[in-house]
């Protein structure tokens, strides 16, 4: 059961967060009513209204509509309507089978770099030879049916990657050959690594794949990550890693541009927590035993655990977890609330308040 937020009693607790994030409370555009309706339906009758929210989203960006799709996406009704549109969307900009032919898709890797220094350090984000990496995924069968596969030698920030133009993506999409006009413009990103403490950075590996339109997309093909990930966890160590720098570089499964970075971020969020759970329970069991542990929604639309002790004033760590738009919140607190039962974590408690979070309490990201 949850406890009042002024309440000291800690227990376990299984209860829903308030959501603090800020969602569009006034007349909502045709795109939004779509996807609310798309969020609510049977799964029987979803696919049909997923297909027509695509087919008028692919409207709009041939119109050169593309800023009212993207406003829409950045002021949804809801999480679970954010969710829809960008299912829609990701459809829009997905070549379509058929039969005879080619299809060109775009496509990115998210990779999780893990890394740790004694002082500030830079790691670089050009990969000094793509074609390892392209040799890597065929001799791992990993390509299936790819007539033509390039990867990028820019590990790009998904700043970046959220910028590339829907439009530009849709042409793509359409498209049966890659020509200048559709340059994405994936500049590299380093990363400055600090020596205060491990963290996580994350970066994407673009590519384009040239693929009959009745096989497998190389997203499906490259799908089991067993087949490859660890070969290529030790090749981007050996290209990314400056001397004497611990780095470890965690690949996912490749996605669509829009998936991958959905997908990515959740995924840097989650294994930062699982970091920062695991230094601050050592931490803390070894100066003081058990921690108690309090997770809180915030006035900064995000979603917090803090880590304190009643026996050391010292003891106050807190990971902050940004809440994007599609974030699904009850299954990110349930999946935080079952890494701390398998950490043997048992006083908890879950504030049912939004919190004001202008504080100067110390935070890991």
């Amino acid at each position: 059961m949850a406890a009042d937020a002024a309440d000291t009693e800690f227990t376990s607790v299984t209860t829903e967060l308030p959501d603090p994030r800020r969602f569009e409370t006034g007349e909502l555009s045709p795109l939004m009513c779509a996807a609310e309706e798309l969020a609510a339906g049977e799964n029987t009758s979803r696919q049909p209204l997923l297909m027509e929210l695509s087919r008028n989203i692919s409207k709009m960006l041939e119109r050169g509509e593309e800023i009212a799709v993207r406003k829409a996406m950045r002021n949804p009704s809801s999480s679970a309507a954010a969710r829809a549109l960008q299912w829609a969307l990701d459809t829009a900009l997905t070549p379509a089978t058929g039969h005879g032919g080619v299809n060109l898709h775009l496509f990115a890797i998210p990779v999780l770099l893990v890394v740790g220094a004694q002082s500030a350090q830079r790691v670089s984000g050009v990969l000094r030879e793509p074609h390892a990496i392209r040799s890597l995924f065929e001799q791992t069968g990993a390509l299936g049916h790819c007539r033509n596969f390039g990867i990028s030698n820019a590990l790009t920030a998904m700043e970046t990657v959220e910028a590339i133009s829907w439009s530009t993506l849709y042409s793509v999409a359409q498209a049966q050959s890659w020509d200048t006009s559709m340059e994405l413009g994936l500049a590299p990103a380093d990363v400055d690594v600090s020596a205060e403490r491990e963290a996580v950075h994350l970066r994407f590996i673009s590519g384009a794949a040239l693929i009959p339109t009745e096989a497998p997309a190389f997203v499906a093909a490259a799908g089991n990550v067993g087949r490859w990930g660890m070969r290529l966890t030790k090749e981007l160590g050996k290209q990314l890693a400056p001397p004497d720098l611990p780095l470890l570089a965690i690949p996912r499964a490749p996605r669509s541009i829009l998936r991958a970075t959905q997908e990515g971020w959740h995924a840097a969020r989650e294994l930062g927590f699982q970091l920062f759970l695991s230094n601050a329970l050592r931490q803390a069991r070894t100066r003081v035993g058990e921690p108690d542990v309090t997770i809180s929604s915030g006035s900064d639309q995000s979603m917090r655990i803090r880590l304190t002790s009643p026996f050391d004033d010292l003891l106050d760590q807190t990971y902050v977890w940004p809440l994007a738009q599609t974030d699904d919140l009850n299954g990110i607190a349930t999946d935080i609330i079952s890494l701390l039962g398998e950490m043997r974590v048992e006083r908890i408690r879950v504030v049912p308040t939004v919190e004001d979070v202008v504080d100067s309490r110390r935070t890991a990201h």
